[in-house]
């Protein structure tokens, strides 16, 4: 069976991996331009396995554009593989086929639909996760689904160990399922939204902290947006300042105004600040001024806003 693989992350790339380890015949693999690499957080450059296993590689802007649709079709795949591709698919590629186009979300459809499922999961403080793989039609995670995979989210999870564990997800489920698809045999289950909300994008200007808000809020913001995405961020005397690692801090309760530094920690050449939340406190780390300029040493009593 000739697969189209379409994938543009390093989710994307596992899967594919997965793929072609599992004895998969990929015969075109799409992927974004690197025009757009910066613009897309866990980028991945496919070009080094599409060389290594002789496959050719499409690096596109809009994967609907009449030119890709025509080379789809050339192709004549038997099944569509989406996997970290952040756009939706027109139905004219989808159809293309004979067993359909697949897809991943990384989360346990219906719930977080929509962009940044994982972000967006921590964010809320949600305990588990997971991955769902089903059928793509051309809404956004609505198409039937085939098979889901849970896996828990601990507190000291960040968005990139997340993603760790729902690419291995991916993996065993490409693996076990796989087969069933090209037998015709994969199950259709109905991806019923209900009540659930369909989630948004998230941009790098909503990463701004709210020191009003919990310590456990603002840890989870901070775990949720650090690399490989954008990052959290605040403010001291006008310079924007990137937060990339956080703690709770003990039992000690607030003792100073919102994003007020209670405290300085230093080791060697690093610098934690405590700084007071709406009810307690919270060790800040790896912080840095826009820019990829190093921080400023803060002192007791500066205060983030």
């Amino acid at each position: 069976m000739r697969i189209v693989f379409i994938g543009c992350v390093e989710i994307g790339m596992k899967c594919l991996r997965q793929v072609i380890k599992d004895g998969g015949d990929v015969a075109a693999i799409f992927t974004l331009s690197r025009k757009y690499a910066g613009r897309t957080s866990g980028f991945a450059d496919f070009s080094a396995v599409a060389r290594r296993h002789g496959i050719p590689l499409y690096r596109v802007r809009d994967l609907n554009d009449p030119v890709n649709i025509s080379r789809i079709k050339k192709i004549g795949p038997g099944l569509i593989v989406i996997c970290g591709w952040q756009r939706l698919v027109c139905a004219e590629i989808l159809k293309v086929p004979g067993k359909g186009a697949i897809g991943f979300h990384s989360s346990l459809l219906p719930k977080y639909r929509g962009r940044a499922p994982v972000n967006w999961a921590i964010i809320n403080g949600e305990k588990r996760t997971g991955v769902t793989m089903f059928y793509c039609d051309p809404q956004a995670d609505t198409g039937d689904i085939i098979a889901q995979m849970s896996f828990p989210i601990s507190l000291e999870d960040t968005c990139a160990t997340v993603y760790d564990k729902a690419a291995s997800a991916v993996c065993r489920l490409i693996s076990r399922h796989l087969p069933e698809i090209e037998a015709g045999r994969a199950r259709r289950i109905k991806n019923v939204s209900g009540n659930h909300k369909f989630w948004p994008k998230r941009r790098p200007e909503d990463g701004r902290i709210n020191w009003n808000a919990p310590a456990i809020d603002v840890y989870n913001w901070i775990r949720a947006l650090t690399h490989p995405y954008p990052g959290a961020f605040t403010y001291s005397k006008g310079v924007k300042y990137f937060v990339w690692s956080a703690k709770i801090g003990g039992s000690r309760r607030a003792a100073g105004d919102a994003g007020e530094i209670l405290s300085v920690r230093k080791k060697g050449n690093k610098r934690s600040f405590l700084v007071s939340a709406k009810d307690r406190a919270i060790w800040i780390s790896d912080v840095g001024a826009e820019g990829e300029r190093p921080a400023r040493d803060f002192a007791k009593g500066d205060r983030f806003i």
